[in-house]
Order: structure tokens, then C-alpha cells, then sequence
């Protein structure tokens, strides 16, 4: 009989066929785990890949899944493999275990190696020989038994064989996701989560999408193409684009062919106004995934600045354009841009007239840019047309928004002049002085104004030309307007009788190289002596004189008239209405012409001062009031005609007309008619006797002139054989003809 030296000794027999037990448990326990676990895996794999065939989710669906899976996975192994692992059996229950398989043993091997444990028999009182003897025959007994019987072998060749299918699943899955198309695509999708397709009869391209991601301008109007790939089966198919908005609500557009790529492009235009995304799909259930799309706001002018230099002659200060124009600026102006943008910018471009300039930035400060055109040391002119601002950001984004606006070149336009003659007919004299009333407006200043003068004696001989400066500009220069009269001395041009003078009037702008100049009418003018011109006057005057007679007969009439309508009774048969309406409209047409003589009297005394200003111009007042003091034409057309004209139109026959009007009024009282036709009748004899008075006049003044006319001629002669006979005296040779002439003209 064996006896135990310790109490700690006698078990090891045991506890070494307890241990091999632990081993051969725990693989048995992690062979049991990973087969269930990898079963349980491919079938997840099998439940996500029917799955997504069957709905073909996007990234975050299949993202969602995936994170999911391997959640599930991760729980299972936990459960079915750690965990059980984790859970280590005594080595008391171990004992029961084997003790329960084998029936003979009677708990000998538990008792043995519970008293093996105990370190004070003593204190029990048990008797040590008993102990020991308990404790060898559980070792005997263990030694007897396979402690491995006690495992289910049955269960484990099971779980081999769950094992064994699991890995081969997982080995033909990952044989199929390197051969098969089909495995291939599922790995890709929710294992790579790549944007994949499954194989499908239709494959659509959203272009311009990365990654699902897509980076737009705010406030364009997107175009997005769809492409039907050329390998798909089917390409003629209808795709419709369907766009979620940050809301959730989805809407569903059908998209349009281009024509292109043999009909395989789809597009539809799409406004960017906030985040959304959108996805294709075809007529045969063919699904992209989501494209997000993300706004970025576009590069674009806040502030556009347009000062305009005028050229230095104007004197005008810089001009500040508004708007896009089209602005007129002046030929030789020099165009100032300057902007500020909503964002740092990377490069700008001028364009205008299909040519690109660079704009520069400046580094410390790239929201804003300036550029002067034309440059200052540059000979070439500011260009008319369109002028736009090509706008790119940092990031490459260039503006939507275009910052255009147009110039068109003005011209300085010459200045607009008008003229007219004052005083001067279509005769003048040598000697004559012509003056010229004027306007001119130039729109940045006038520079000069000058008589342009040509003339020439016979239709074969050369025309003569000369310009005469005459001041006529303000003081202040240069000025915008003018408004005088100029005088041209005609006696300056020592012009011959019988020459024709063309004139006009010219106005010349500030402009330095190329100044404008415009002329007014040209005035026509036939030079004539001054015994021409008198006899010219004095037939005008005996026409005016003649028109007067004629004034002075048709107010005789209108005198009987009135007396003999206001004598007038009713015809036989006529309604007393009719006749006093008849007699009223007589009486209307009598005021009218009674008004009409006044405005005929009115245009002979014009007439009359007209002659008299073209008589002091052409200065031949100066040898009548050399003969003939006091008998100056001032008095006699003045005093005897013009003012007593004028007083028979203002006094007078304003008088006579209010009569008549008066005689209208009451033309149905024969009694107050009567009266007031006598009035009238007072009147406009005092009008005949004033008009008889003024030709009285006119007869004397052309009596006068021709005596004066003959006067003048015999002074004339007599002194131009007084000046004949000095030649002769002087022993001057008399070669001219018209000298000879003059000597012995009859």
C-alpha cells in the first residue's frame, strides 16, 4: 500500500489527465464555435448579396449594411466562440463529468482529489490511513480511465464538418469574387463599397460625378448628362432623373436625347439653388447610385467702377459710367475698370473685340483689380463693341454671373452754326459793310470763327479765296456757345462791280490735331455799283409804294362795304333769320379783312426799314447827306413812312377793326347798327386820310431820289474828268480805255 507523502502529491495524476481533458475541450469547443460562426457569416453574405441584387442600394445603404454585417458577425463570434472559451469548468466539475460517463467509479476520483486538497486531516478528525487509502484508489481509478471518453465524438465529427463546410464556402466565395463577375461585382459593392453595377442589360454613367460626389455653382442652371455605355445590351431606352431635395421631396424628370454618341446621351437641365441629389434610372429598372451635390458660390463682380478721362482739350472733369451701357464715350478718352469681387480670385481677362488682355491682381489683395485702357505709354485709341470680365476663383470656378458692358466712340462732332444777313439784299457795293448774325453750339468748345470769302470776275476766270477772322467767341475760352454779329468790310476785298461774292459764315472746335469746322448757308451776293444799287432801291420802293396804293383802294371798298351792308334790307322771300345771319357772316369776312390791312401795312413799313438798313450798309447814305444834309433818308423814310405806318396799324385801324367787331355785335338792332356803322365809317376815314398822307410821302421820297439819284451821276462824271484833266496836267499818259472813258464821256 502506497503511503501519501503529501497531500498535495497524490492528484497529479489527475490534474495531468484533467489538463489533456482542458485541451482537447477547448479545440473541440472552438472547432463547435467557428463552424457555427462561418455558417452563420455566409449567411450573411448570402442575405446582403439577395439583397442588394434584388433592391441594388446606394453608398449609404450599402455602407449601413455592411457596418451591420460585420456587427452581426462580430457578436456571433463573441457568442459562439470567446465566449464559451472565456467560461473555463473546475476541475470538480471536470471529475463529475468523467464520473457520470464512467458509472464504476462511485465518485472515488472526486473524493480523492478533494482530500488531496485538505492540509489539516487532524482538525477533521478522519484517520490519515483512511485518507490515504481513499486517495490511491482514485488515483488507481483514474489511471484506468481515458478521461477523453468523456467528450461526445459524435458532436465533434459534426462540428469538423460544419467547420469544414464553412470554409469552404468561404474559400468558393472567394474563388467566385475572383472569377465570377457576379462575386466580383457583390465584393466590389459592399465590401469595397464601390459604385459598381451589378450586370444588368442597361449601364448609365452619370457624368461628372467623383465618387458620388458632385461640386456645382450656385445659381446655374446645370446641364446633367446620362450616358448609356456603348457594351450595354440595351441602349435605346428612356432614363428619367430623379432629384431629392434638402426637403426629402423627390421628384422625377424624364431626360431628353442629344443626338450624340448614336443616341446613348441623355440630358436635362438642372437649377442649382440649394444641396440635393440625384440619381438615374431607365425605363428597364436599371438604378444608379446617388450623386450628392454640393454647392459652391460662383466668383462674381460686386462693384464695377467705370471712369472715363476725356481728352485735356475739352477741360471737362472724368465722367462716371453706370449701368452696362452702351456708353458713349468720346474719340481719345481713356477708360479706367476697377472692380471688386465676393472672393479671391485667381486670374481675370478683358475681353473685347474677341482679344483677351490680363488683367494683373495684386497679391495683397485679391478680391479687387484695376486696369487703365488704353495704357498710358500706349499710341493706340479706346476701341468701341463689348467689353466682358472673365472671373476664376482659386479653386479654379469661373464666374457665372457675366460682368459685361459696351462702349461705342462719339465722334467730337463739328460745332452747328446758323447765319443770316442783317440788312443786306442779293446786291451790295463795293464799299459795303455786311453784317452776319450767328449761333454756334459745339459740345466741348469753340476755337475761332472766320468769314469764308470766294469770288471771281468771269465764269473763265480763277475764284479767288480768302478766310477773315472776326472775333466773335466770350471772353472766357473755350466757350460752348456763341451768339453776335460778325462784320465782313467788303471794301477789304477791293471787289470790281460785276463780280459775284460767294460767302458762309465757318466755326472751328478745340480739337488740337484735326479741329471740326462748319459752315453756315452760303450767302450768294452780285457786286454792283453804287448808282445800281440806288436805282435797285428805288425800284423796290416804288413797288412798296404801289402795294401801298393798292392797301389804300381795298380800304376804300371795305369803307363802302360797311355803309352799304348796314343799308342793306331783306330780299323778297328771305326769312329775317337768314338775312341777319348773312349780313353777320359779311360783317366776319369785313373784320377779317380789315385785319389783313393792318398786317399788309405792317409788311410794307418792314420793308421800309429793311431799305434803310441796306442803305446805310452798303454806306450810300454818306454821299447823299454830303450833298443833301438835310434831306437824310433817316428823315424821310423814318419821319415821313416807317413811324407814321406804324402808327396807322396800332392806332387806327386796330380801331377800325374793334368798330366793325362792334358793328357785328348789334347787327340785329338796325338802330344801334346804324350808330354804330357811322363810328366805324368816322373812323376808317381817318384811316384813308392817314394812308393818303404816308403816299403823299412816298410819292415825295421817290420824286426826291430820283433827283438826288440824277445829282449824284453828274458829280460823279464831273469828278472823274476833274481827276481826268489833273492826269493830264501831270503829264499822265492815258492808257486805260475806261480811263479814256471817264474823260470824254458824253
Amino acid at each position: 500500500m502506497t503511503t501519501v507523502s503529501s497531500p498535495q502529491s497524490a492528484p497529479n495524476i489527475i490534474e495531468r489527465k484533467l489538463d489533456g481533458l482542458r485541451r482537447k475541450l477547448t479545440l473541440w469547443l472552438t472547432v463547435h464555435g467557428i463552424g457555427r460562426w462561418l455558417l452563420i457569416v455566409c449567411g450573411l453574405i448570402v442575405a446582403d448579396i439577395i439583397i442588394d441584387r434584388t433592391f441594388e442600394m446606394d453608398f449609404a445603404q450599402r455602407a449601413i449594411l455592411l457596418v451591420v454585417m460585420g456587427a452581426v458577425s462580430i457578436y456571433f463570434f463573441y457568442t459562439k466562440v470567446i465566449k464559451p472559451l472565456l467560461a473555463r469548468m473546475s476541475d470538480d466539475a471536470l471529475i463529475y463529468q468523467v464520473e457520470q460517463k464512467h458509472e464504476g467509479t462511485k465518485e472515488k476520483i472526486l473524493a480523492s482529489l478533494q482530500l488531496a486538497r485538505e492540509t489539516d486531516l487532524a482538525a477533521t478528525g478522519a484517520s490519515p490511513q483512511l485518507v490515504d487509502a481513499t486517495i490511491e484508489s482514485g488515483i488507481a481509478k483514474a489511471e484506468s480511465i481515458d478521461f477523453s471518453q468523456t467528450l461526445n465524438h459524435k458532436e465533434h465529427t459534426k462540428d469538423l464538418g460544419l467547420l469544414g463546410g464553412g470554409v469552404f464556402l468561404l474559400a468558393a466565395l472567394a474563388i467566385g469574387i475572383l472569377i465570377s463577375q457576379f462575386f466580383g461585382t457583390w465584393f466590389s459593392r459592399n465590401i469595397l463599397l464601390t459604385n459598381h453595377q451589378w450586370p444588368q442589360p442597361t449601364y448609365l454613367v452619370i457624368e461628372g460625378a467623383e465618387d458620388g460626389k458632385m461640386l456645382l455653382p450656385l445659381g446655374s442652371k446645370h446641364k446633367q448628362i446620362v450616358t448609356i455605355t456603348e457594351d450595354s445590351a440595351v441602349t435605346d431606352v428612356e432614363v428619367d432623373l430623379e432629384v431629392e431635395g434638402a426637403s426629402g421631396n423627390r421628384t422625377i424628370y424624364p431626360m431628353q436625347r442629344t443626338g450624340k454618341l448614336d443616341g446613348r446621351q441623355r440630358v436635362f437641365e438642372i437649377n442649382v439653388t440649394n444641396e440635393f441629389r440625384f440619381r438615374a434610372s431607365s425605363a428597364n429598372g436599371v438604378t444608379t447610385g446617388w450623386v450628392d451635390v454640393a454647392y459652391v458660390e460662383p466668383p462674381a463682380v460686386v462693384e464695377l467702377k467705370l471712369n472715363v478721362t476725356l481728352p485735356e482739350y475739352t477741360g471737362l472733369e472724368p465722367e462716371v459710367l453706370s449701368g452696362n451701357g452702351p456708353h458713349g464715350v468720346l474719340q481719345g478718352s481713356t477708360l479706367n475698370i476697377a472692380a471688386t469681387t465676393n472672393k479671391r480670385l485667381d486670374s481675370v481677362q478683358l475681353v473685347a473685340g474677341g482679344v483677351e488682355t490680363e488683367i494683373p491682381i495684386s497679391d495683397s489683395n485679391k478680391r479687387a483689380f484695376e486696369i487703365t485702357i488704353p495704357a498710358t505709354d500706349s499710341s493706340d485709341e479706346l476701341a468701341g463693341g463689348d467689353y466682358e470680365l472673365n472671373l476664376t476663383d482659386e479653386s479654379g470656378l469661373g464666374n457665372l454671373r457675366r460682368a459685361k458692358f459696351a462702349i461705342t466712340i462719339k465722334e467730337d462732332n463739328p460745332p452747328k452754326l446758323r447765319a443770316d444777313l442783317l440788312g443786306i439784299s442779293g446786291l451790295v457795293t463795293p464799299r459795303a459793310i455786311i453784317p452776319v448774325s450767328f449761333q454756334a453750339v459745339d459740345d466741348y468748345g469753340l476755337n475761332q470763327m472766320f468769314f469764308d470769302c470766294r469770288w471771281k470776275m468771269g465764269d473763265d476766270d480763277a475764284e479767288t479765296v480768302k478766310q477773315i477772322n472776326f472775333n466773335g467767341l466770350p471772353e472766357e475760352r473755350p466757350a460752348v456757345s456763341a451768339k453776335d454779329v460778325g462784320v465782313l468790310q467788303l471794301e477789304t476785298l477791293q471787289l470790281q462791280p460785276g463780280m459775284s461774292l460767294r460767302m458762309n459764315v465757318s466755326a472751328e472746335d478745340t480739337r488740337p490735331q484735326t479741329p471740326g469746322v462748319s459752315a453756315s448757308q452760303e450767302f450768294l451776293l452780285r457786286v454792283v455799283s453804287e448808282e445800281e444799287l440806288r436805282a435797285d432801291l428805288l425800284r423796290r420802293e416804288i413797288e412798296q409804294r404801289k402795294a401801298f396804293e393798292q392797301i389804300y383802294q381795298a380800304q376804300l371798298e371795305l369803307t363802302a362795304e360797311i355803309e352799304a351792308v348796314a343799308a342793306s334790307v331783306p330780299e323778297p322771300g328771305v326769312a329775317i333769320a337768314d338775312f341777319h345771319s348773312q349780313r353777320e357772316s359779311k360783317m366776319i369776312s369785313m373784320i377779317r379783312d380789315q385785319k389783313g390791312i393792318g398786317t399788309s401795312v405792317d409788311r410794307i413799313a418792314n420793308r421800309f426799314e429793311e431799305f434803310l438798313v441796306e442803305v446805310k450798309n452798303n454806306r450810300l447814305d454818306e454821299a447823299e447827306n454830303e450833298l443833301m444834309p438835310s434831306q437824310r433818308i433817316e428823315k424821310r423814310f423814318d419821319e415821313k413812312i416807317i413811324r407814321p405806318i406804324r402808327s396807322l396799324d396800332q392806332e387806327l385801324i386796330a380801331v377800325a377793326t374793334r368798330a366793325m367787331d362792334n358793328c357785328r355785335r348789334v347787327e340785329a338792332d338796325q338802330n344801334e347798327l346804324d350808330v354804330a356803322v357811322n363810328q366805324t365809317i368816322a373812323i376808317q376815314q381817318q384811316v384813308l386820310e392817314a394812308m393818303k398822307k404816308i403816299l403823299d410821302a412816298m410819292n415825295n421820297s421817290e420824286t426826291f431820289q430820283e433827283i438826288l439819284n440824277e445829282m449824284l451821276e453828274v458829280k460823279r462824271t464831273t469828278d472823274s474828268i476833274g481827276a481826268g484833266i489833273n492826269k493830264i496836267k501831270s503829264n499822265q499818259t492815258v492808257t486805260d480805255e475806261a480811263e479814256a472813258k471817264g474823260i470824254f464821256d458824253e
